[in-house]
């Protein structure tokens, strides 16, 4: 390929271009080059009217607004919605690459049946109707002898409404196995629900903190919706009314979002609740934390005596006898005078913020970590207040999908009677599989999710999916799980089918954004609700019932109508509208544009969706479920579950009886063993979030832009640590784990800690694309250890060594 590309072009790419790109929404003109390389058809003149059509992206989480400007039958360019209200027109690098997506020659085309083994595949095409019969054939075989449990679907990244069409045909098919790829902000999700009782809805309100500390949550690289935490970031840097929000990086390694930090705190790998007891250490003895907030709304902070009489150790009085300043700063690495100032700055300027306890959007962090660095949020009475964390509300119609109706069904096949927890992470799957208990998977379906690509131990799963009877995948390029199904459904891309999208991660206000297809089908592919609705109507009974809807957008549509039930919020519309519309809740007015369902709908379509702009803060009825309905610095859950499971909490290597196991503290830290010297820690960038993208060459070229690298994965190492092992930059190097090893190209980097190296995520596919199967996968690298309390794998305790090629 031929590229033209001129030196401001070069230097947007290469001297943070993507976060200029996600927050203002101008793009590169070397795209439309890149978007005519990939497919010779690409570079035939569009003929026909010219349109503009709205669209939402679903290439991350954030679910951004779109405007696709089409010629013809080709769409030829794509921009924000400037309406929308996460990105308000801006767009990041994944957004910009869609039509790559649509129009990539590599994609999967029409239904394949694999007619060959499982472990070698070989395909043929299969028209629609015969695959849908085929699916209906064994899940009705399933559903006649007892066993629509067994019926297994796993969901990735997808819409709100799309997650209700799915559990309710499973719940109406019988099986209660609607089962979720990991999101990255499961160890804090899991946190909250220790403290607060709460299982999901966790937001944080960025744009109006004055004072953000971020315990490693990579904020410009793919942490909850990137274009959102940019703009707000954006605001950060504004002294409008004299106030300038300071944001504080906590990370071993000094990233694109440490870069770009007012302040980096290099600590050591592994140490972070430590550093944010350290910090609670100085808001408590300074006096500077909410005491108020804390006595009329946390349990747990001080000594406190329960029913029977014995005394226990309340959150002060843990920070006080284990996290001095000066034992913190020995642990992390953090110099005193850091850790002193850094708290006081904390909590003189209020609102402020705490989040952290993620590694990456597919890997979870240390949920123990988690919970100190959330308990810094209730100490600074940042719970329920402009700027600080909230517990976004229900969509309209969220509790009805999910209590579900008809009989009881069995438990969740990754439920656990004796967990903390309704269900223990998706990484239990292989194991699950394997020992056929609580009961044999018979039929699995993918959606959305690669979990055999991006799961730690997804090889595991691979081996494991050998064991499943009838494995059917809706991918859209061939990858690691659909290469092992018997069928392979592909789906629509975004602009080809009906797209809908609720409020995205971190995003504190509910929201639904609804667009119609921009174009009509490149190839013979089909929406995967669509391909479901067709399975429910042929399977009949109270399946086809639960899902009258002959048609996405009859689904759709009958959905949104409970929005109107509501009696709340409003269309998409300009700033200067949001304001006014805030206003008029606060006063008690609700006008809204529309006063029909019909009116509703087509407002929808026309402006990109609907959503409350107002925050109703201090609920604390519906943010604290816990038993004392207050904030728990000390968890009665955890209480609760050492009391029933003394054995298994002891098989642990934990006391039951030690009240630290309820409280936030710093777990022990891994010694490297012999032979293998470096901490070998996976990153995320932003064009590669998710472990998806890397079959789009625009997002390959990218990738790398801080130090200088695409196409190829890359090694960072300190340039001490690389002179220790006589290494140069760009070496060719074997990296060694005692799971594997892999050759990549080592890259020296000063933002490097030494003895610690790092891999990017998102290489090293083996099936797909030629442009995704480049580089190395560091989870085949990895050596996960399950956190005991929660089970999640812990991915930050590999040790490996490195030598030249």
């Amino acid at each position: 390929m031929a590229f033209n590309v001129n030196r401001r072009d070069f230097l947007r790419f290469t001297a943070g271009g993507a976060a200029g790109l996600a927050a203002s929404g101008v793009s590169l003109q070397g795209i439309s080059t890149l978007n005519a390389a990939i497919t010779a058809g690409e570079r035939d003149v569009p003929r026909g009217p010219e349109a503009w059509s709205l669209s939402v992206c679903s290439l991350c989480p954030g679910g951004c607004g779109l405007r696709v400007r089409t010629i013809g039958k080709r769409a030829v360019k794509i921009q924000g919605n400037p309406l929308h209200p996460v990105s308000h027109g801006g767009l990041c690098p994944r957004g910009l690459a869609g039509l790559q997506l649509l129009y990539h020659p590599d994609r999967l085309v029409t239904p394949l049946e694999n007619v060959g083994s499982r472990s070698n595949p070989e395909w043929r095409e299969v028209s629609w109707e015969e695959a849908i019969a085929k699916v209906v054939a064994r899940l009705q075989a399933l559903k006649d002898h007892g066993q629509a449990h067994t019926l297994v679907f796993l969901s990735g990244r997808s819409g709100r409404l799309r997650q209700r069409l799915l559990r309710r045909f499973l719940q109406a098919y019988g099986s209660p196995n609607l089962l979720h790829a990991p999101t990255g902000l499961d160890s804090a999700s899991r946190a909250v629900y220790l403290q607060q009782g709460m299982h999901e809805g966790l937001a944080y309100d960025l744009d109006r903190t004055r004072y953000l500390v971020s315990f490693g949550a990579n904020l410009l690289e793919g942490w909850g919706s990137p274009v959102s935490t940019m703009r707000a970031f954006g605001r950060w840097r504004a002294a409008g009314g004299g106030q300038r929000a300071k944001f504080v990086q906590v990370d071993p390694r000094f990233s694109p979002t440490a870069a770009r930090a007012d302040e980096w705190i290099a600590l050591r790998p592994g140490t972070e609740a430590a550093l944010a007891l350290g910090i609670a250490y100085v808001l408590i003895t300074e006096g500077l934390h909410d005491a108020q907030f804390v006595e009329d709304h946390t349990f747990g902070f001080e000594d406190w005596r329960d029913g029977r009489g014995r005394m226990h150790m309340g959150f002060r009085s843990l920070v006080l006898r284990e996290y001095r300043l000066n034992d913190v700063a020995a642990l992390t690495q953090v110099p005193v005078e850091t850790i002193l100032r850094v708290a006081r700055e904390f909590g003189g300027n209020r609102p402020a913020l705490a989040i952290g306890g993620q590694v990456s959007s597919t890997l979870p962090g240390d949920p123990r970590a988690a919970m100190a660095v959330h308990s810094l949020n209730a100490m600074m009475g940042s719970l329920e207040v402009a700027g600080g964390a909230l517990m976004r509300p229900e969509l309209p119609g969220d509790s009805e999908t999910r209590s579900g109706q008809g009989p009881t069904l069995p438990p969740s096949i990754l439920q656990r009677d004796n967990s903390i927890f309704p269900e223990v992470d998706l990484t239990h799957l292989s194991q699950v599989i394997r020992s056929k208990s609580p009961y044999p998977v018979q039929a699995l379906l993918t959606y959305g999710t690669d979990p055999v690509f991006s799961l730690p131990n997804g090889e595991e799963l691979g081996e494991a999916l050998q064991q499943v009877p009838f494995v059917v995948s809706f991918a859209s390029f061939m990858d690691e799980t659909a290469v092992r199904a018997d069928l392979i459904l592909p789906d629509d891309s975004d602009l080809e089918k009906w797209q809908e999208a609720a409020s995205p991660p971190t995003f504190p206000f509910l929201l639904q954004s609804i667009s119609p297809p921009v174009i009509e089908r490149v190839h013979n592919t089909r929406d995967t609700s669509e391909v479901i609705l067709s399975v429910a109507e042929a399977l009949g009974g109270n399946v086809a019932s639960s899902l009258p809807e002959s048609t996405v957008e009859g689904f759709l549509r009958a959905e949104a109508d409970k929005i109107l039930a509501g009696r709340s919020g409003y269309t998409f519309a300009t700033q200067l509208e949001e304001t006014w519309n805030r206003l008029l809740e606060r006063s008690g007015w609700w006008a809204p544009t529309y006063a029909t369902a019909d009116e509703l709908w087509q407002e929808m379509k026309e402006k990109g969706g609907w959503w409350e702009p107002t925050y109703y803060y201090g609920e604390w009825g519906r943010v604290f479920r816990t038993s004392s309905h207050r904030f728990e610095f000390y968890s009665q859950r955890l209480a609760e579950y050492a009391t029933r499971n003394r054995e298994q909490v002891q098989a642990m290597g934990l006391d039951p009886d030690d009240d630290r196991f309820c409280l936030p503290h710093q777990v022990s830290l891994p010694t490297a063993p012999e032979g293998f010297p470096l901490l070998l820690i996976p990153v995320e960038v932003l064009p590669l979030m998710g472990g998806e993208g890397a079959e789009l060459p625009y997002l390959q070229q990218i990738a790398g832009a801080h130090v200088f690298e695409h196409w190829e994965s890359w090694l960072e190492m300190n340039p001490a640590t690389a002179g220790q092992y006589g290494l140069q930059d760009r070496d060719q190097v074997w990296i060694e784990s005692a799971r594997g090893r892999a050759r990549v190209r080592l890259r020296l980097y000063e933002g490097v800690r030494p003895g610690v190296v790092h891999l990017p995520l998102g290489y090293g596919r083996e099936q797909g694309s030629e442009w995704g199967r480049r580089g190395v996968n560091p989870l085949k690298l990895i050596q996960t250890k399950p956190e005991p309390l929660t089970l999640l794998p812990q991915v930050s305790q590999t040790y490996v060594r490195v030598y030249r090629v």
